[in-house]
């Protein structure tokens, strides 16, 4: 049994935005008084701060590919 031709792509995951929600707040505050208003520089900062922050990665899982080449050793 050959297993070299054999491939399948992995599912592609789609991870939340972490500062979504500072985003839309802000987009909502430049709807409702406008981009220059001072109101929404609190909001902005918090943006700001958020995007600052080094982003978590997640753990990266085996894919079935790997697996395939580890046990087509065996095969």
């Amino acid at each position: 049994m050959k297993l070299k031709q054999l491939k399948v792509r992995p599912k592609k995951i789609l991870e939340a935005s972490p500062c979504i929600a500072e985003m839309g707040a802000l987009f909502e505050c430049w709807a409702t008084a406008g981009v220059d208003d001072k109101r929404c520089a609190a909001i902005a900062k918090s943006l700001t701060g958020c995007m600052g922050k080094p982003v978590q990665k997640t753990k990266h899982t085996n894919t079935i590919n790997y697996h395939l080449a580890r046990l087509s050793k065996q095969l």
